[in-house]
């Protein structure tokens, strides 16, 4: 105890000072500067507003305090509870469908032998991801038009009907996770590439010593060497499971409110357009409480089943 008490002690002494550190580093905290500009200002800043969920704020000059109303009156509302359904729908598609997209894309790419044609495909399934989600809905509204889209212009030619998929109520939640899978899946692939070729490869060698064949070595040395990678990225997928504005903002319609109107669009309409500022944000809580509820039980289920806590 002596000893190790003795250790750390030395340790500290061989440490330089904070304001050396600062300096030595000062390139490195200068790159980090701006994300925590970004931080500061849109995320932990607008924390201050947070009792406003529990005032009448929005309708009135003088602001009153209203106690539990907004929450109550959302937890009435057909509407609210709507946009809830749909957000939980629409969500859990994206994680069921995409979620493993990326690792596939991945582990195929990673299979290929030649360099230039890795970072060819690493550079085409990448591009979609520097596209804004306006761009995004544009192309795909380009591609479903029911006079001039590809898919469209497909259909005719084999004598079918044209279809309105974008004010189609049945197809509608099918284009979004579609979309998202086609803009995200390139990110998580490269993601994914980076830690597959931090495997050591004297791993694959045992496994080929001990007989091991080709899915042999991804089911034992693979998978279980990225992990760590696969449930840090679920666990990003859970922390902003609920908040699907901007690619459903974009592409939605009067027509298919009833399938697509979400959480974030609903606190859009009731924030900004209606002028309900409490009630907006009072939505806004409820819905980064159940994120918090998500992101914690990833966490503890990787801890049980993983052993290893990622939070």
């Amino acid at each position: 105890m002596a000893n190790h008490t003795q250790d750390n002690l030395s340790e500290l002494k061989l440490r330089p000072p904070l304001k050396t550190r600062i300096k030595k580093q000062k390139y490195l905290l200068l790159m980090l500067l701006p994300g925590l500009v970004y931080y500061a200002i849109f995320k932990y800043i607008p924390l201050l507003g947070l009792g406003l969920s529990f005032t009448d704020y929005g309708f009135r000059a003088k602001i009153s305090f209203v106690g539990l109303d907004n929450f109550r009156r959302l937890l009435s509302s057909s509407i609210f509870w709507n946009a809830f359904k749909n957000t939980m729908i629409i969500s859990l598609a994206n994680i069921v469908f995409y979620f493993p997209a990326p690792i596939i894309v991945a582990l195929l790419v990673n299979e290929l032998k030649s360099t230039k044609a890795k970072r060819l495909i690493q550079f085409l399934i990448y591009i979609p991801y520097f596209f804004s989600w306006v761009v995004v809905g544009s192309i795909f509204v380009n591609l479903l038009s029911p006079s001039s889209g590809l898919i469209n212009n497909i259909i005719t030619k084999f004598g079918g009907k044209p279809v309105y998929f974008m004010a189609s109520a049945h197809h509608f939640r099918s284009i979004l996770v579609s979309s998202y899978i086609w803009r995200q899946m390139g990110y998580g692939a490269v993601i994914y590439i980076a830690a597959l070729t931090t495997i050591p490869p004297e791993l694959y060698e045992a496994a080929t010593i001990d007989g091991a064949g080709h899915w042999g070595k991804l089911l034992y040395v693979t998978l279980p060497s990225i992990r760590t990678t696969i449930v840090t990225m679920l666990l990003l997928n859970l922390s902003h499971v609920l908040m699907i504005f901007e690619q459903v903002l974009v592409m939605y319609n009067a027509a298919v409110y009833d399938v697509a109107d979400v959480l974030q669009t609903y606190v859009f309409r009731e924030g900004l357009l209606a002028g309900d500022i409490g009630y907006s944000i009072a939505v806004g809580m409820f819905t980064s409480l159940i994120s918090l509820v998500l992101v914690m039980s990833t966490n503890k289920a990787s801890s049980k089943f993983l052993d290893e806590p990622i939070l």
